[in-house]
């Protein structure tokens, strides 16, 4: 994920309160998958990781 990518990424947690991953990667050009990975690099943590891949929510820091 580029840098101007993980920025807005982290934008639309913090401003925006978008914590669902999968409404974060409709927002972006990347997989779910990609956003997991950049959001943990972010230092975030997830609920529902293990569950429902379609339920997954940011916890924020």
């Amino acid at each position: 994920m580029d840098e101007l990518s993980s920025k807005d990424l982290s934008q639309m947690i913090e401003r925006d309160h978008i914590y669902s991953v999968l409404e974060l990667a409709g927002h972006l050009p990347y997989t779910g998958m990609d956003v997991i990975n950049e959001v943990a690099r972010l230092g975030y943590s997830f609920d529902n990781l293990m569950q429902d891949f379609n339920k997954v929510m940011i916890v924020k820091k």
